[in-house]
């Protein structure tokens, strides 16, 4: 009788242990979720924050990331100007790849390689093509390039100034 109730006892404590394991999966899984979500309202605010200061009226002038070398040449022509930009000058919301910049980016990437792989496909192509890994090595060789083309301080560096 005493071996049967400490068989008892052994067998709750491990369905408690698991049922804490389980809770606390659970909880860890829950604050995943909600980090996951507060990012994509940080990066949806930082998204519309570059938006709004690339539509700018000053942004004509000049830009934080393209210098202001308009503001001494400005004419009234360039404030009536319509103010466009574009994906790569948007520096900050490509810096995560989980903000709607660079899902935006990856959507535009999958649509160019996906008419690469049609134009491969022509039976009137005879030509060598890179391979998918080539391609998506040079994507990112390009991306990081893009990301070091905004960066002043790199020209310094260098010595270009």
């Amino acid at each position: 009788e005493y071996f049967q109730s400490e068989k008892r006892s052994r067998a709750m404590a491990n369905q408690s242990s698991a049922a804490k394991s389980s809770l606390t999966v659970d909880y860890l899984t829950s604050r995943v979720q909600q980090a996951k979500q507060d990012l994509s309202k940080v990066e949806k605010r930082m998204f519309d924050a570059e938006t709004e200061y690339f539509q700018s009226e000053s942004s004509q002038m000049g830009t934080l990331l393209k210098g202001y070398e308009g503001f001494l040449s400005s004419k009234d022509n360039l404030r009536k100007r319509a103010r466009t930009f574009k994906l790569e000058d948007r520096l900050f919301s490509l810096s995560s790849r989980t903000s709607p910049a660079a899902k935006e980016e990856e959507r535009a990437l999958d649509e160019n390689d996906r008419s690469r792989r049609r134009d491969r496909d022509d039976p009137r192509d005879e030509g060598l093509h890179r391979s998918r890994s080539t391609n998506r090595f040079l994507q990112k060789r390009a991306r990081s390039g893009r990301e070091l083309k905004h960066s002043r301080s790199s020209d310094f560096i260098a010595g270009r100034y």
